[in-house]
C-alpha cells in the first residue's frame, strides 16, 4: 500500500508540473510575473543580526565580506 501511495503521489506531482507548465505557457499574466523575478531589496528594508539580548550586533570584517 505504501508503494501504491508513493506511485500515486509521484504521478500527481508530474501531472501538477505539466499543468503548471501549460498554464505558464498560455497565460500572459503568468509570463509577465515569471519574467519580473524577485523583488530583491527594492523596498529598502533589510534584516539586522541581533545578539542574545535582541540588540543590533556590529558585524566583524569577515562577516561583512561574506555579504558580497
Amino acid at each position: 500500500m505504501i508503494k501504491m501511495a508513493n506511485a500515486a503521489s509521484q504521478q500527481a506531482i508530474e501531472v501538477g508540473k505539466e499543468r503548471l507548465r501549460e498554464f505558464l505557457e498560455n497565460s500572459d499574466t503568468a509570463r509577465q510575473a515569471v519574467a519580473m523575478g524577485g523583488r530583491g531589496d527594492s523596498d529598502g528594508i533589510s534584516l539586522s543580526t541581533l545578539d542574545s539580548r535582541g540588540k543590533r550586533r556590529v558585524p566583524t570584517a569577515e562577516e561583512e565580506d561574506d555579504d558580497i
